[in-house]
């Protein structure tokens, strides 16, 4: 071993891909596929795990893939799934690793490929969890508004009235967070406000306290949870109203 690995050392290969030989050698590996100078050595360790796992490593041992793909191919070729769904230098590793995690769960993603890694996540796990999230990806819902869909869909609330995309996901959130505690979302489920105006409002309506005080866009969300603050505390006095863009002392 040590003269092959000299033989190797000289040929210019670095220390860390010397290792990786190494590691293969003792392990009884056929280390040719993989001791190469256009690998780098964690793209080696790759095709090392999967010579030892006893796959068929020559599917992707190719200096096209970067190391991440080769491992959501060597863990869907572990897996049994149909790598040919994924297996391509074009998809990136994130996208990859949905749709072999969907191939893995029985659900196949690949004809969704061209779509961000976020939104397969979303589509694989609503998919597994008999919930339909389609018609919201079909018309541009993004990965983090789509959770809030689906987790709403999930628990069987009614969000559809209150879904625009001018929501981000996080307003999503507040306005679902709502319907989950039963209270009148309306009163902040509101484009003119973002989602930390509606955190502000929707603490106050669970506080039962005078939201009519503050729940106007005009204000910030500091000068909204400075008055809820005040409200909850039951302070008698009236706020002073707060001109356009006048921060509160």
């Amino acid at each position: 071993m040590g003269t092959i690995l000299k033989q190797y050392e000289e040929e210019g290969f670095t220390r860390n891909q010397l290792e990786e030989i190494r590691k293969g050698m003792e392990a009884g590996v056929d280390v040719t596929l993989y001791a190469k100078r256009g690998f780098l050595a964690i793209q080696m360790q790759q095709i090392r795990l999967g010579l030892m796992n006893g796959i068929k490593a020559e599917e992707y041992a190719r200096v096209d893939y970067d190391w991440f793909q080769m491992e959501e191919i060597r863990k869907g070729l572990e897996a049994g799934v149909n790598i040919s769904a994924f297996a391509s230098p074009d998809i990136p590793f994130d996208r990859m690793q949905q749709i072999r995690l969907g191939l893995e769960a029985g659900i196949d993603l690949s004809a969704y490929k061209f779509l961000s890694a976020g939104v397969l996540k979303q589509m694989r796990i609503a998919v597994q969890n008999h919930v339909n999230i389609v018609p919201y990806i079909v018309t541009g819902y993004d990965a983090e508004q789509l959770e809030v869909i689906r987790e709403a869909l999930e628990e069987e609330i009614d969000i559809a009235p209150w879904v625009q995309k001018e929501y981000r996901g996080i307003a999503l959130w507040e306005i679902l967070i709502g319907l989950e505690n039963g209270l009148d979302v309306s009163a902040y489920a509101k484009v003119e406000y973002n989602w930390q105006q509606m955190r502000q409002i929707r603490l106050g309506i669970e506080h039962m306290v005078e939201i009519e005080q503050y729940n106007n866009p005009f204000y910030s969300y500091r000068q909204m949870r400075e008055i809820r603050k005040g409200l909850e505390a039951g302070e008698v006095e009236w706020f002073e109203t707060v001109e356009k863009g006048q921060k509160l002392a």
